[in-house]
């Protein structure tokens, strides 16, 4: 058997991190996570633009797939005055207080002053429907296609 080098010895035993050298590089991370903390909860307070258009087409997809799989249609109501748009009995969505939603449809899908119903059929189509989102300067247009039934959403510059 050989021995090992002196010089390999020595420099494993120096080899890693002291405690202090642990415990600045801890501090720094608490420091960064301190000043970004509040930011990153104020993000996820409240629902971005994208997550609420994302949602809503979601949604309608679901309905329309519905109307599809039951062969009965399918009807969403919007309702501008409450903020609401209403999927079913139980599926309801209340837009947040920082978003504007304006409506594009037919003037016979107009059900009250300010309540619309988008209908999907059994065969995929829809009444059709524009949506418009704005939330900071920032817009979304949602559309739901009169002849396919599609709904599907894009920022818009």
């Amino acid at each position: 058997m050989t021995a090992a080098p002196a010089a390999d010895t020595q420099a494993h035993a120096t080899a890693g991190f002291t405690l202090v050298e642990m415990l600045v590089v801890l501090a720094i991370m608490a420091l960064v996570a301190a000043i970004a903390a509040p930011g990153l909860v104020g993000h996820y307070r409240t629902k971005s633009l994208e997550t609420v258009a994302g949602e809503i087409t979601m949604r309608l997809r679901l309905s329309r797939t519905s109307a599809i799989a039951t062969a009965r249609p399918k009807q969403v109501l919007v309702d501008l005055g409450s903020r609401l748009i209403r999927f079913g009995e139980r599926d309801n969505l209340v837009l947040p207080d920082d978003v504007k939603m304006t409506v594009v449809t037919g003037r016979e899908t107009v059900v009250a002053d300010r309540q619309t119903v988008l209908t999907f059929l059994p065969d995929g189509r829809a009444s059709g429907m524009d949506i418009t989102l704005q939330q900071k300067g920032r817009t979304a247009r949602i559309g739901v296609n009169w002849l396919t039934g599609l709904p599907t959403w894009r920022a818009l510059p």
